[in-house]
């Protein structure tokens, strides 16, 4: 049996530097200890916000707390994602949350009580000289006027965010630390251990019996919770649903895009326009299932296994580390600093272990390393997921380096772009330095895989997430039933004939984490889409590269689609879809050819 490892089994140099954020619990708890101290300047100004000077004072105060939270933050929760069973990491994470809670009540104030003051008066404190460098948070706070609500209000709604965390925390818990699954075997008998984090490498198995079975394994294991689980997206739906409304938004949708300044127009584009190319993935699943031998009878369980006929890919991470690095060259001498650097002072968190935290993502503080969990399983998939966070890493590295503190963050918008390109210029060097026609082959597929499970897959996740929130919005809670059926007829028209759709596909919702991040997963493909036009770019020319890298270190310092745009790409051209649309036609086109020359 392939069994999964402790966490005191991993090498520690395949365990990532937490030790550089603090060197013990006890010296995390110091620090908290000087919370009171930081936050006590930012509650004194309450009632005071009457001129530029007093604005300054108290956004200085609110980014030296803010450091040290982030600092503090970061280390509860790395401590907790590699070991979600350890009580003591539980306490740390839950008393970071507490306080974080705590303080967004007593800090709620600040915004309304600015936002008291007339637009004219506003508008004047915006180019007082006190505020040369808080203009962009000026800015941002002017348009949330008419959303933001009274002190008193906003202080509610502070201290309410610990309990509004809750249905994700929930659902986090039961399904990766108390959630198990039943063990499978393949063909030789050998058993293997089903975990969120093997589930993919099994359904990579070129062996049939063994994918169908994990597939089982996997979505009975969460249907034997479905009730619960169904419990905790309807609350955080409400939740989603509860503050826009009384943030006087027109819905949940809009709420979650205002940040970013985006219009629902674009959100309802990439719908449309990924139901108008559905000929065109139409067209793939027919290529995968005739190569499969599976005409007729292609089914859920096979939608990952490479189509490449015998050709096996194992990655070490040692390769992979050569591959990445490599392949980020084109990003220039800063750039590529910075990724030597992720390899050799312990960025990543390498393997699964148990408890561990399912998935894989990009962390870090201002100030302090970025860091990436990942659940490396060797496969071509995992190499791929290492420069996508890498570019998410970098991303913020970069960042941190060009901006001050309040403006170092960046929007989520941002960061799938940056990882995602990264991701297409790994595809573009493999396919320029490897000559095997099976490798080739294979790597257009894995890029066609990533057109369906980015393009086509997390869209259909954004729909379902839109209909979520319509339906709650509406006044009706959601059920396991109503969930169930939604979510097969979704299936069954994305994929249409080509694919017999397994009833048991109909809770695959119930295991989706992004479906609690409010509106999150619609710029995973708008990112994948803007990143096959970046990446040609990078390669084109030293100066449309600059101009990338210049969005890497905007941080939040511009609106998102203002970012995108002076870097080259305007995301609300359609034309952006179609040029990736027309990518993955092309790509197919060439994958065709390379298998019928076997």
């Amino acid at each position: 049996m392939t069994a999964v490892a402790t966490r005191s089994e991993i090498a520690l140099n395949a365990r990532w530097d937490v030790e550089s954020v603090y060197t013990s619990p006890a010296e995390w708890e110091a620090d908290f200890s000087r919370i009171p101290s930081l936050l006590k300047p930012v509650v004194d100004m309450r009632g005071k916000l009457t001129t530029p000077e007093a604005l300054a004072k108290v956004f200085q105060a609110e980014d030296e707390l803010g450091l040290l939270l982030g600092k503090l933050h970061l280390y509860a929760h790395m401590m907790e994602d590699v070991d979600t069973t350890v009580g003591e990491n539980q306490a740390r994470m839950g008393k970071i949350r507490a306080q974080w809670a705590k303080i967004s009540g007593d800090t709620a104030y600040i915004r309304p009580e600015i936002l008291m003051q007339s637009e004219e008066t506003l508008k004047a404190w915006r180019d007082h000289e006190a505020l040369k460098g808080f203009r962009r948070t000026m800015d941002l706070l002017f348009r949330e006027k008419p959303h933001t609500l009274s002190t008193e209000e906003e202080t509610l709604l502070g201290l309410s965010s610990d309990i509004f965390s809750i249905p994700y925390e929930s659902f986090s818990k039961l399904t990766n630390a108390d959630m198990k699954f039943k063990s499978v075997h393949d063909g030789a008998g050998t058993e293997h251990a089903v975990s969120n984090g093997s589930f993919l490498s099994l359904l990579q198995s070129t062996e049939r019996p063994l994918r169908k079975a994990a597939f089982g394994s996997i979505y009975e294991g969460y249907g034997d919770h479905v009730n619960v689980l169904c419990s905790t997206l309807n609350g955080s739906t409400k939740t989603h649903a509860f503050n826009a409304k009384v943030r006087r938004f027109g819905s949940a949708l809009e709420s979650s895009l205002f940040n970013d300044n985006v219009p629902t127009a674009v959100y309802h584009s990439l719908i449309k326009a990924v139901h108008n190319a559905l000929p065109i993935f139409h067209r793939y699943l027919d290529v995968r299932a005739r190569q499969l031998g599976l005409s007729g009878d292609l089914n859920m369980w096979d939608l990952h296994v490479p189509i490449v006929p015998d050709f096996e890919l194992s990655v070490s991470w040692e390769e992979c580390r050569e591959w990445v690095v490599e392949s980020t060259k084109p990003l220039g001498e800063e750039y590529q600093k910075g990724v030597l650097a992720s390899f050799d002072e312990r960025w990543y968190d390498i393997f699964e272990n148990k408890g561990k935290r399912s998935g894989a993502y990009s962390t870090g503080a201002f100030g302090q390393k970025p860091f990436m969990l990942l659940n490396y399983h060797s496969s071509l998939d995992d190499v791929f997921t290492v420069a996508h966070e890498l570019g998410h890493s970098m991303h913020t590295l970069m960042s941190h380096r060009h901006q001050p503190y309040r403006y170092s963050d960046y929007p989520i918008f941002l960061a799938e772009i940056a990882s995602t390109t990264n991701e297409a210029l790994l595809q573009h060097y493999l396919m320029k330095t490897q000559s095997d026609p099976r490798l080739r082959a294979y790597l257009l597929n894995h890029l066609c895989d990533s057109f369906r499970g980015t393009m086509y897959r997390q869209t259909m996740f954004a729909q379902f997430e839109l209909a979520i929130h319509e339906r709650v919005e509406s006044g009706e809670s959601l059920t396991a039933d109503w969930l169930k059926e939604y979510y097969y007829d979704m299936n069954a028209k994305l994929y249409g004939p080509h694919v017999k759709t397994d009833d048991r596909i109909a809770i695959e919702w119930s295991r989706i984490p992004h479906f609690y991040y409010n509106f999150y997963v619609y710029k995973y493909a708008t990112g994948f889409a803007a990143a096959q036009i970046f990446s040609q770019r990078i390669i084109e020319s030293a100066e449309k590269r600059d101009a990338y890298l210049g969005f890497l270190k905007s941080g939040s310092s511009r609106d998102p689609l203002d970012t995108v745009r002076a870097a080259g790409v305007d995301l609300a051209d359609p034309k952006v879809l179609e040029q990736a649309f027309a990518r993955f036609d092309a790509a197919i086109g060439e994958l065709e050819d390379l298998l019928t020359s076997e």
